[in-house]
This record gives C-alpha cells, structure tokens and sequence, in this order.
C-alpha cells in the first residue's frame, strides 16, 4: 500500500510538471550588456530588505533593487538581481564549482544569480499584483490554469493544477561566477509550500519601485 502511495504522487507530481507551457529563455538584460561592455562601473546592491521566494527544500530565490552606473558616460540603470539557491538539477551542474567566498546555506546547493531591467521589473510587480494574487485560492477539477511572465533571463509560472498551486522559477545559467555564455542549462526553483507568503513577497517588490531610478 506504502509504494502505492509513493507511485501516485510521483505520477501526480509527473502530471504537473507536463501540465507546463514549455519554459524557453533565451536574452541578456541590458544591465548584463552594460556590464560586459564597460570596463569600469559601478554597481551598487540594496539588501537593506529583500523579496524572498522559499521551497519546502531549503531552496530560496532573492530579489533585490541594484544600481549600474558608468560615470564617465553618464550611464546609470536600475533593476532587480536574482539570486537562486538551488539543487542541481543534473550531474553537470552537480560537478560545477562554488567559488570560495560565496555564501551559501549549505553546500550541496548551487547558486545563479541574473538581472532583472527597470522596466521588466515594474512589469513583474504587475504581473504578480494582478495574475497571482486574486488566484490564489482558486482550484478545479481536471482542468489546470497557467499564469506565465517573461523577461530576458528569467521565465517565471504560477500553476493551478486542480487543488495544487506551484510557482515556477526558470533562469538562464550564466555559471558560478556570471561570466558564462548564458547558453548552457537553465536552473529550476519552484515551491507549493510557501505559496501563501506570495503577499508578503509583493508587498516587498512593491517598495522597490520606489529605489529603481
């Protein structure tokens, strides 16, 4: 009766996942382009509060307000940085490096980070106020909706499969250090533990418009 039990949740958990829109990212934020194209700038990161996404695994994806400036050309961009702080997802990342000086809770996690532009900041906010929010609660019976938003380097879901809701996070991996192609794998956080923090999480991303120049 036990793997019975244990065979039904992992064809729920199977329908779920195929219940999905295929999750394409493909982009580089124009913060990114700036960065790779000036050789000095300054960048300025805000964690005075943080929006805060948790799974029931340990994993988290931040978000916080950042700052690009080049002063000698009068360059300045606004946006939020996503941190992620996953399990990898396949030997590859498995067997890829954590740099030293990188703070992560624990160490068989990988950490991502992309970057999120002004205005694809301030239409996530939207999305999160006006698609998630009033559907929380909402439920049917075999049938699934999906509410999906998109920027260059992030792919983001919120499913309503019959009773289960789950919020999707797919971001581009640029590898350990920020410096890679963007062409390898993507990496996954998704949650159906904390979905009633959603709220509180807006709330927070909310207070950032007010520090994105």
């Amino acid at each position: 009766m036990k793997k019975l039990f244990v065979l039904l949740c992992f064809l729920f958990e199977a329908s779920v996942f195929t219940a999905q829109v295929q999750r394409a990212v493909d982009g580089q934020s124009i913060i990114r382009d700036n960065i790779v194209a000036n050789e000095e700038f300054r960048f300025f990161r805000d964690w005075t509060k943080v929006a805060v996404f948790k799974s029931g695994i340990g994993e988290t994806v931040e978000l916080f307000p950042i700052t690009f400036t080049v002063p000698t050309k009068k360059i300045e961009l606004s946006g939020l940085q996503l941190d992620a702080e996953v399990k990898p997802q396949n030997e590859a990342l498995r067997a890829s490096y954590t740099p030293a000086g990188l703070n992560l809770m624990n160490k068989d996690f990988i950490k991502r980070s992309i970057f999120i532009d002004k205005q694809d900041a301030a239409r996530f906010i939207s999305f999160i106020e006006r698609e998630v929010i009033p559907h929380l609660k909402d439920s049917y019976k075999k049938q699934s909706m999906e509410y999906v938003f998109k920027s260059k380097e992030m792919f983001f879901s919120f499913l309503i499969f019959e009773k289960t809701a789950r919020i999707t996070i797919h971001i581009i991996d640029f590898g350990p250090l920020g410096d890679g192609s963007g062409g390898g794998d993507e990496i996954e956080f998704w949650t159906e533990a904390r979905i009633d923090e959603i709220p509180d999480m807006l709330e927070t991303l909310k207070a950032f418009q007010s520090k994105m120049k």
